[in-house]
């Protein structure tokens, strides 16, 4: 009996297990597909690898006065561009630093504003009256000053770029040179965009000004701006400024905000760059 009984436990051992090893195969199949379904994590929407590559210039202007801020600017390994206003104690041993650490330089031209304030102008400004000659002169004379210079911006300014005699003759000499023009006057009456597309120079404009205030949260806050902007049509420029606006501050700033840049697919490039990017979407 108890062989008998040991024989029909053996048989039904086997009928289940003939069933059973199915099943829970199955069963397993089931619950691994659920686990794939719902807890697997999809990939984001963007991911940061394959967001479209947006291209920044920054550009620090006002350098000429302080050595020191822009040995700190020079540490940062990235381009960007310095607008050196000529003629200053420091200016043609700042645009040397700046060619043999790679950066790009820009005649910061002084000129006169609308408001008549007289106290930021620097020496040999361009006045609204300036003869032809004498604003020829003072743009060769910054060139030698200021060597390996690839274009010109605008300190203060706004009364001479809306002096389309002056403005002319400013085109006519970047042209002449194989220069190009930033206008940073924030004026909507510049003329040097109008007169720039008639002899057939590109104006870059500026998107963002990233500092007024000597503070660190708000200059950051910019810095994103700039790169929302950049994002939104491809490329953007931004001009921050040395000394008292911003200077060692925006120098910080512009550190900090470089690990949010590479999470955004942002590439910095010179602002000659930026001139070939709009010659490409004319």
């Amino acid at each position: 009996m108890k062989l008998r009984r040991y024989i029909l436990i053996v048989i039904k051992k086997a009928k289940l297990s003939q069933y059973f090893i199915p099943l829970l195969a199955i069963f397993c199949f089931i619950v691994l597909t659920l686990v794939y379904i719902f807890y697997n994590p999809k990939p984001q929407a963007v991911e940061t690898s394959a967001q479209s590559q947006a291209y920044v210039a920054l550009i620090f202007e006002d350098a000429g006065m302080d050595e020191q801020e822009i040995q700190k600017l020079l540490e940062i390994n990235l381009p960007f561009d310095v607008a050196i206003i000529p003629f200053l104690p420091f200016s043609n041993k700042i645009a040397l630093m700046c060619s043999k650490n790679n950066k790009e330089v820009l005649m910061h031209l002084s000129m006169e504003p609308e408001d008549q304030n007289t106290v930021w102008l620097t020496p040999r400004s361009i006045m609204n009256n300036t003869p032809d000659d004498e604003v020829e002169k003072v743009f060769k004379d910054a060139m030698l000053n200021l060597p390996h210079s690839k274009g010109f911006s605008i300190h203060l300014g706004t009364l001479v770029c809306t002096n389309e005699k002056i403005v002319s003759h400013l085109v006519n000499l970047a042209k002449a040179n194989n220069m190009i023009i930033v206008d940073s006057t924030s004026s909507p009456r510049s003329l040097f965009p109008k007169i720039g597309k008639q002899k057939g120079i590109d104006v870059i404009p500026h998107d963002v000004i990233l500092d007024s205030k000597n503070e660190l949260k708000p200059i950051q806050d910019k810095f994103k701006l700039l790169f929302n902007k950049a994002k939104k049509k491809g490329f953007a420029v931004g001009i921050g400024h040395l000394g008292q606006e911003g200077g060692l501050t925006t120098i910080e700033a512009f550190k900090e905000v470089l690990k949010d840049a590479q999470r955004e697919n942002i590439k910095f490039v010179f602002v000659s760059d930026i001139a070939k990017l709009i010659k490409q979407t004319d």
